[in-house]
């Protein structure tokens, strides 16, 4: 017998969260949409995962179906597999479960199971987006790959871009154009001759957005960055994006969670936010609740007049940047939104800036960064 079997795997982007969490719901959808796609049902079952997520698989005459969701990402993972001949069935099921989950995007791909298989592309990765295309990059050679305790960091170099850093498969930052990116971080608060007194990073554990922060003089700084792994893999593979910026006196290195650290700092002149703005993979927090809580915590810990700058998205996430104008808006002053084309992204990345309300205010620093400006 010649095994043959035909498998869609879809990955629902943006799904309605609640739904996602709830069993007895996914179990009741799954089971309508085997009936009314004209597949067999033979079996369900379900188990729900503490504190979210929810896996429901179904027998079916032709072989099975399973759902897997993440409420925290808005995110569900289809698999559907049939050994019977014909697509009709498969792709009416697909149709029925984006009728009733929602998804905003679907990434789906249909792969005929047998033997032999073989899907691998060695050669590429690919930086996942949820604006309706994917971004592919060709590896020229893969110089470190390893699962921290908190993601996946592989390290490629690539023939236009150089040394490339991803994250769960998602590009942080490109060798051959990372000053780019790193001096949006660093502009606003030159432009507005800002005092470089303490300076707060969060994020940035390639070591990027500190090292051009270093040409400035700041009188100190602190870069708080959960995952230590992702640091010693930069000094070792990225070092011409951080040079020697970990190891300067006026530069403490905290490994640990940025809200932790906001919770006792005070009187900051600046601080820069290189996080993600999808923390679903270290939090189960909703994301709005994240950003809020963070930004928050940012404003307590400035001084009057602090300034707070940060990466925010791709100039086509509509949805990110809505919801940080909503929080900066709420609790800062002078907000402003900024757009600059990275090369290695492929696209224009949004970058923001805000202030805490002015009160008088030294600008003892002023000075020295006038003169460093100068220098650049």
């Amino acid at each position: 017998m010649k095994p043959l079997g035909s498998q869609i795997i879809a990955e629902f982007v943006n799904c309605s969260r609640d739904i996602l969490d709830d069993q007895q719901a996914l179990e009741a959808i799954l089971h309508r949409a085997i009936q009314e796609s004209g597949l067999t049902l033979i079996s369900t079952s379900g188990h729900k995962f503490d504190p979210v997520g929810v896996t429901v698989v179904a027998v079916i005459g032709e072989s099975h179906v399973v759902i897997h969701t993440y409420p925290e990402a808005r995110h569900a993972s289809i698999d559907i597999f049939t050994c019977s001949n014909g697509s009709h069935a498969k792709n009416n099921l697909v149709r029925f479960l984006e009728k009733e989950l929602k998804p905003s995007t679907i990434r789906l791909i249909d792969v005929n199971r047998g033997n032999p298989l073989e899907i691998n592309e060695k050669d590429w990765i690919t930086s996942f987006s949820s604006n309706g295309y994917e971004t592919r990059y060709h590896i020229r050679q893969t110089l470190y790959s390893a699962r921290s305790r908190y993601q996946q960091i592989d390290i490629i170099d690539n023939e236009n871009f150089g040394r490339m850093l991803f994250l769960d498969r998602d590009l942080q930052i490109a060798e051959n154009d990372a000053q780019l990116y790193n001096a949006n971080l660093v502009a606003p608060l030159l432009r507005e001759n800002h005092p470089l007194g303490r300076v707060a990073i969060l994020g940035g554990g390639d070591g990027g957005v500190l090292a051009e922060l270093l040409k400035y003089e700041p009188v100190s700084v602190v870069l708080v960055d959960i995952d230590e792994a992702v640091i010693e893999a930069s000094k070792t593979y990225l070092s011409s994006v951080c040079g020697e910026a970990f190891e300067q006196p006026n530069v403490e290195v905290l490994i640990g969670d940025a809200n932790e650290y906001l919770a006792d700092a005070r009187g900051l002149d600046a601080v820069i936010y290189d996080l993600t703005m999808y923390p679903e993979a270290l939090t189960s927090a909703d994301r709005h609740e994240f950003l809020g809580s963070i930004f928050s915590g940012i404003r307590r810990s400035l001084g009057a007049g602090g300034m707070v700058t940060m990466q925010c998205c791709s100039e086509f996430d509509a949805e990110t940047r809505r919801l940080l104008s909503e929080i900066l808006c709420d609790s800062y002053v002078d907000v402003d939104f900024m757009t600059s084309f990275i090369p290695a992204f492929c696209e224009n990345w949004v970058f923001a800036s805000a202030r805490v309300k002015h009160t008088a205010r030294t600008r003892r620093f002023a000075g020295s960064i006038e003169r460093a400006r100068t220098l650049r």
